[in-house]
């Protein structure tokens, strides 16, 4: 195994850049969620909802609250699971849990 050793100012490069807070900015809602793995849904909000802060400080000026509505309820590129909202490409890692937690437990309808 090798080990690399990083000094302080390229670790916080490569830590950054991981958040997608460097120069180059993604053009879509669904690459923001998509790289982060979530968006975290706060019932609370001082200015903004955290992730209406988070869309925005990753996409800039062209991101509106809205699109985060639209992906989630038009769409369908989103959804919100636990308070996180998450690509719906991931939906079936959580499928499972969603059924145990449901209220019908693993009855399904058809």
């Amino acid at each position: 195994m090798v080990v690399h050793r990083l000094d302080r100012a390229a670790a916080r490069q490569v830590a950054v850049r991981a958040q997608m807070l460097d120069a180059e900015r993604p053009r879509e809602l669904l690459a923001v969620v998509g790289r982060l793995t979530f968006l975290q849904l706060d019932p609370t909000a001082a200015v903004a909802p955290n992730a209406d802060l988070v869309a925005w400080t990753r996409l800039g000026a062209a991101y509106q609250p809205a699109h985060l509505e639209q992906a989630l309820e038009r769409d369908r590129t989103l959804f919100a699971h636990r308070s996180l909202v998450r690509p719906m490409a991931d939906l079936g890692l959580y499928l499972g849990e969603m059924v145990a937690a449901s209220p019908s437990g693993c009855t399904r309808r058809t």
